[in-house]
């Protein structure tokens, strides 16, 4: 009886750590670059690489500086920036991580 005890909750454990909600996803941090001209709340990627969302506050979850999340998005051709810190995306999955 132990031993179907401690199976169950071992499968419940491994099936409720779901890495995020957005399949394929990279880590990020959403940082504030208000203080550069034109600019706003950025996401920055683990590699240091810079995004300018165009869609950020289209999700279920409020951006703050300093949040960490999952990204998935895909660039954004044709639009100019006055930030010009990075690439301009179009968010295609945001969640906390």
């Amino acid at each position: 009886m132990k031993v179907i005890f401690y199976v169950f909750i071992s499968i419940l454990a491994l099936s409720s750590c779901k890495r995020t909600s957005c399949e394929n996803a990279q880590a990020a941090t959403i940082e504030d670059y208000t203080g550069l001209d034109g600019c706003g709340l950025v996401i920055k990627l683990q590699s240091g690489e810079v995004l300018e969302p165009t869609n950020l506050n289209g999700f279920d979850i409020t951006p703050v500086d300093g949040m960490k999340v999952w990204v998935k998005y895909h660039e954004v051709q044709n639009v100019m920036s006055i930030c010009m810190v990075g690439p301009i995306v179009e968010i295609d999955c945001l969640a906390k991580r």
